[in-house]
């Protein structure tokens, strides 16, 4: 057994170690979390921050970053249906993204643009039918959450992104 005045504590003068304060354990879990939250992809890529959205029949896919950095660049890569014998494809982007964001590059790129209610991309086809694979790139304006619609024909994605500062 130890005796009173034993310790290192008590022979400099200090007062005798008697654990961590309650105040100090809520701080070290806060930074387990946010440190697992990190990595994880809350913050920007990870495995929580990838995510997919589809149309009702699961034809037309959206893959995307949940969440994001504004300025950054991000990916969206959109699988559209195509019509066998139509020579072109029409990609809808609703208004209020587009405002939102500022499209840098579109592979393939497209045979017509232009910007109204909706934002209408044409893409060329080979018309055999199938799918259209998309590859647009992009840098959010704006912090905060963002709303996207996407439309080709009947199909329609609707997903949300949140952007950080």
């Amino acid at each position: 057994m130890r005796q009173p005045g034993s310790s290192a504590e008590a022979q400099l003068g200090l007062p005798e170690y008697r654990g961590h304060t309650t105040a100090e354990k809520f701080a070290f879990a806060l930074l387990v979390v946010f440190i697992l939250a990190a990595i994880a992809g809350v913050f920007g890529d990870g495995p929580l921050s990838q995510s997919t959205a589809a149309s009702g029949d699961g034809q037309m896919r959206v893959e995307y970053q949940r969440f994001c950095r504004r300025h950054a660049q991000q990916l969206l890569d959109i699988t559209v249906p195509t019509q066998a014998g139509a020579n072109s494809v029409e990609l809808r982007v609703n208004a209020e993204y587009l405002r939102r964001v500022q499209i840098t590059e579109i592979f393939p790129q497209p045979l017509q643009s232009t910007v109204h209610q909706t934002g209408l991309l044409r893409f060329a086809t080979d018309g055999s039918g199938g799918t259209l694979q998309i590859r647009m790139h992009l840098e959010a304006q704006h912090a905060g959450s963002q709303q996207a619609r996407l439309s080709a024909g009947t199909q329609t994605v609707d997903f949300k992104q949140f952007a950080y500062p």
